[in-house]
C-alpha cells in the first residue's frame, strides 16, 4: 500500500509541473513555426475549499504548488489571480501583478490562510474564474484556468437556494466562456475517496483545449507528466535522483548537458523542509527559492557540464531532485523546395531551430541528441503516416511521396530528451498529372516478319508514377494491320497491307486522368526495303561523287611570273621581275600580294582584283573585277572569267591610271635552277 505522504509528494510534483509548463510555455501557433514563451501569462485557480479537502490535502499541498508557481516563474511576465469556493464564493483575488514583492507576499499569505468548510458547487466558482480571466487578461497574454477539486457538485444543506442543475449550466457557461476568449481550463481531480466526477472535469479540459489529470494512484502520476509535457511544455522534466536523506550533506551530480539553455531549475522535492543545499557552480547568475516542501535553484545561461549538487534533508525524508530546461528558441519547418506538390514525387520537407534574433541554432551537443518525426495526414481519409527525419549539419530533413492526390496538413515534431517544439504547417494540395507522351511515337512493321508485341509503357509514362491502363480510341485504316491490348498493357499489331496510318490509343492512372495519343504505325515489306536501300545507295554515290569534287586536292603553283614595267604614273623605273609561283603554298595570289612581295608600292590599288589561280599541268588561270585592260597575247580577257595562261603566254595589263602598264610573262622553271619548287 502507498503511503499518503508519498502520494502527496506525488500529487505535489504533478500539480507544481503541470503550472510550470503553463508559465513556461504556450501552445503552437497555426504556422509551421513553434515560438518561444509568450511575453505575459495569466494565470487563476479556481480552488476547492470544501471540507473534505481537509483529508484530500492535509498538508495544503495545494498552496504550496501555487507558491512554487509564484518562485518559478517570471514575476516580470507573471500574473496570478483565485478563486476559492465551497458552496458558495469564499474569497477571490484578481490577477495580481508578481514583479511587486509585497502582492506576491500578500496573494501567499491570503492562499495559505483559506478555511476549509462546507460543501461543493464546481459550477459556481468556474463560472467566477473564467469570468475575471475573461475581463482581467491583458489582449496578448497567455491565459488559462486551472480547476482543483476533490470531488462532485454537492450543495448539501444548501440545496434549498441551489440546484446541482444550476452548477451544471454554470460549468457549461464557464466553458463557452474559455472557448470564446481562447484560454484553456485544465483540471486536476484529487480522487482520494472516488468521488471525483471524472467524466465532468474531462469535458471541461477538452472543450476548452486543456487536459484532465487524476491522481487517485501513485502509479498514474508518470503518465500524466507525459501527457502535461507532450501537450503544453517546451521542455522535459527530466528526473535526476530520488534519495533518503541521511540528515548529513548528501551529493547528487547535476549534468547540464549543452550550452544552449537560457534558463535551468533544480527542483527539490520533499515532505519536509530541507535545511541545507550547495549548488558548486561558478556563476552570480543563480538564485534560490525555498519553502517547507521544494527549493528550486534557478540558474540563467548555464554552462554545459557536470556540477555537484549537495543537500541536507531531513533523516528519512526522501528527496527527488528533477531539472526542468527552458530554450528560448524558435522551430521552423517548411518545405524545402517552392516546386509544385505533385503526386508519386518526392516532396523535401525540413525543420529548423533559431535564436529569438534569427540566426540559426549551430549547437552540435543539441542536435546531436534531438530527434525529428514529420507526420503527414490525409484530411479525407484522417490517415496519418510518420516519416523520421535525418539530420544534415544544422537542420533535419526529410523526403515524402504523397500516395493520392488531395488535402492534406503535415507537421514536425522536434523533441530531445529534456526539449521539444511541435510546428504545424500549412494546408497542402497534392495534385495528380495525366499521363504524358513517351517515344517518338511511331512504329513500324514489316509484313514478312509477321505480328508485333509493343510494351505500351515505351509509348506513355506516368509523372506520378501510377500504373496505366489503356484502350483503343481509334484504329483508322485498319485495313493495314489488325490491333488488340492485352491486360498488362501489351499492344498486338499484325501487319496485313503496306503503307502508314494512324492508331488512336487513350491511357489511364488510377485517379481518371488520362491523355489520347495517335501513333503513326507503318507497315512495310523486305521488296519496299530493298528499293529503299538501292535510292539510298544511289544517294550516297552522288554525295560522294559531289564531296569527291569539292574536297579534291587542287593543284599547286607551277613556273614562273616574269613582270617588266613599260610605263609608270609615278615615272619610277622598275626593273624586270621574277616571282617563282612554286615558293607560294596557297592556290590563289592577287597581283598586289605579288608586288607586296618584291616590295613594289606603286600605287596600284586595282591589282588586288586581278587574282591568279593554279591549274593543272602547269596550267595558270587568271580572273579579274576590276577596270583594268588585260590582254593575253591579242586576246582581251573578259572580267569576272578565268582565264588560262600557258606556258610561254604574254599578259599586258593596263591599269586604271590609263598610264602604268605591266608585261607578264609567264614561264616554266629550268630544272637545273636553284628556285625553290613544292612537292606536290
Amino acid at each position: 500500500m502507498i503511503k499518503k505522504p508519498f502520494i502527496r509528494s506525488l500529487l505535489f510534483l504533478c500539480i507544481g509541473s503541470l503550472l510550470l509548463s503553463l508559465s513556461v510555455s504556450h501552445p503552437p501557433s497555426a504556422a509551421a513555426e513553434a515560438a518561444p514563451p509568450a511575453n505575459q501569462f495569466d494565470a487563476m485557480f479556481v480552488l476547492d475549499t470544501s471540507y473534505s479537502m481537509t483529508e484530500t490535502d492535509p498538508g495544503n499541498t495545494s498552496a504550496e504548488v501555487i507558491h512554487m508557481l509564484m518562485d518559478m516563474s517570471e514575476a516580470e511576465r507573471t500574473r496570478i489571480g483565485y478563486v476559492a469556493y465551497n458552496h458558495s464564493i469564499v474569497d477571490s483575488q484578481p490577477l495580481t501583478d508578481m514583479s511587486v514583492k509585497e502582492k506576491r507576499t500578500r496573494l501567499k499569505g491570503s492562499i495559505e490562510s483559506l478555511k476549509r468548510k462546507g460543501y461543493t458547487d464546481i459550477g459556481l466558482g468556474l463560472l467566477k474564474g473564467t469570468n475575471m480571466l475573461a475581463e482581467q487578461r491583458k489582449e496578448d497574454s497567455q491565459a488559462y484556468v486551472v480547476l482543483l477539486s476533490d470531488g462532485a457538485t454537492d450543495l448539501g444543506i444548501y440545496s434549498s437556494n441551489r440546484t446541482v442543475q444550476d452548477s451544471g449550466e454554470d460549468v457549461t457557461a464557464a466553458i463557452n466562456l474559455a472557448k470564446k476568449n481562447g484560454f484553456p481550463i485544465y483540471t486536476i481531480g484529487l480522487n482520494h475517496d472516488g468521488t471525483v466526477n471524472k467524466a465532468e472535469l474531462a469535458r471541461i479540459a477538452k472543450e476548452t483545449g486543456g487536459k484532465s489529470f487524476m491522481t487517485s494512484s501513485a502509479e498514474d502520476l508518470p503518465e500524466i507528466f507525459n501527457q502535461i509535457y507532450a501537450d503544453q511544455v517546451q521542455s522535459i522534466l527530466l528526473p535526476v535522483a530520488a534519495l533518503t536523506a541521511k540528515g548529513s550533506l548528501q551529493e547528487v551530480p547535476v549534468t547540464i548537458a549543452n550550452g544552449s539553455m537560457s534558463e535551468a531549475n533544480i527542483i527539490l522535492i520533499s515532505e519536509k523542509p530541507i535545511n541545507e543545499t550547495q549548488l558548486f557552480y561558478q556563476s552570480s547568475n543563480i538564485r534560490m527559492y525555498n519553502s517547507s516542501k521544494y527549493t528550486i535553484l534557478k540558474i540563467t545561461s548555464p554552462l554545459k557540464g557536470t556540477f555537484n549538487l549537495k543537500f541536507r534533508g531531513v533523516s528519512g525524508d526522501l528527496v527527488k531532485i528533477y531539472v526542468l530546461a527552458n530554450y528560448e528558441l524558435n522551430g521552423e519547418a517548411k518545405l524545402s523546395s517552392d516546386k509544385d506538390i505533385v503526386k508519386g514525387q518526392p516532396t523535401p520537407f525540413e525543420t529548423q531551430l533559431f535564436h529569438p534574433d534569427g540566426s540559426p541554432l549551430a549547437d552540435a551537443d543539441f542536435y546531436a541528441t534531438v530527434k525529428a518525426v514529420l507526420t503527414i495526414t490525409n484530411k479525407d481519409t484522417k490517415k496519418s503516416e510518420e516519416i523520421p527525419m535525418t539530420l544534415t549539419e544544422d537542420k533535419l530533413e526529410a523526403g515524402y511521396s504523397f500516395p493520392i492526390s488531395g488535402n492534406y496538413s503535415w507537421r514536425v515534431r522536434m523533441e530531445g530528451p529534456d526539449f521539444y517544439r511541435v510546428m504545424p504547417g500549412g494546408p497542402l494540395t497534392v495534385t495528380n498529372l495525366p499521363p504524358v507522351e513517351a517515344g517518338d511515337g511511331r512504329i513500324k512493321l514489316s509484313k514478312e516478319d509477321g505480328g508485333s508485341d509493343i510494351a505500351l509503357s515505351t509509348l506513355f509514362t506516368d509523372p506520378n508514377n501510377d500504373p496505366l491502363t489503356f484502350k483503343l480510341a481509334s484504329t483508322a485504316a485498319s485495313n493495314r494491320y489488325d490491333a488488340s491490348i492485352t491486360a498488362d498493357g501489351i499492344l498486338q499489331l499484325e501487319p496485313l497491307k503496306t503503307g502508314t496510318s494512324d492508331l488512336v490509343i487513350e491511357a489511364a492512372d488510377t485517379e481518371g486522368g488520362t491523355l489520347t495519343r495517335t501513333i503513326k504505325v507503318e507497315v512495310t515489306s523486305v521488296w519496299t526495303l530493298y528499293l529503299q536501300i538501292a535510292v539510298s545507295v544511289l544517294i550516297l554515290a552522288i554525295i560522294g561523287t559531289v564531296l569527291y569534287f569539292v574536297l579534291r586536292p587542287k593543284p599547286p603553283f607551277a613556273g614562273r611570273l616574269e613582270g617588266f614595267f613599260l610605263n609608270t604614273a609615278s615615272g619610277n623605273e622598275i626593273p624586270v621581275t621574277y616571282w617563282p609561283l612554286t615558293s607560294f603554298p596557297q592556290h590563289s595570289i592577287t597581283l598586289q600580294q605579288l608586288f607586296h612581295s618584291l616590295d613594289i608600292n606603286e600605287p596600284l590599288p586595282e591589282a588586288a582584283a586581278i587574282t591568279f589561280y593554279a591549274g593543272k599541268k602547269g596550267t595558270l588561270f587568271v580572273k579579274h573585277t576590276s577596270r583594268c585592260t588585260l590582254v593575253r597575247g591579242k586576246t582581251a580577257l573578259r572580267k569576272d572569267r578565268k582565264e588560262p595562261l600557258q606556258y610561254g603566254d604574254k599578259l599586258y595589263i593596263t591599269f586604271e591610271d590609263g598610264i602604268t602598264e605591266i608585261e607578264l610573262r609567264y614561264k616554266p622553271i629550268k630544272a637545273n635552277t636553284n628556285i625553290f619548287t613544292r612537292p606536290d
